[in-house]
């Protein structure tokens, strides 16, 4: 799930809302997934030391910019 939803952000190369990554993380996948994965692996990947995503405002993800990127 966190690949399939990385994935789908690193593509988009622009924040996106919840609902969007989840319709195109369905999409590659091929398959159906769980709304409540989508929103935990996104929640979870943007806190912490080690965070994967930025959450951008209520609602929208992207992936977290490094220090050389921004």
């Amino acid at each position: 799930m966190l690949e399939t939803v990385t994935l789908v952000l690193e593509r988009a190369g622009k924040p996106m809302r919840v609902r969007e990554i989840h319709a195109a993380a369905e999409q590659l996948a091929g398959e159906p997934l769980l709304w409540k994965s989508v929103k935990a692996a996104l929640a979870v990947n943007a806190q912490g030391f080690e965070q994967r995503f930025e959450r951008v405002r209520r609602g929208y993800y992207r992936v977290k910019r490094t220090r050389l990127s921004e």
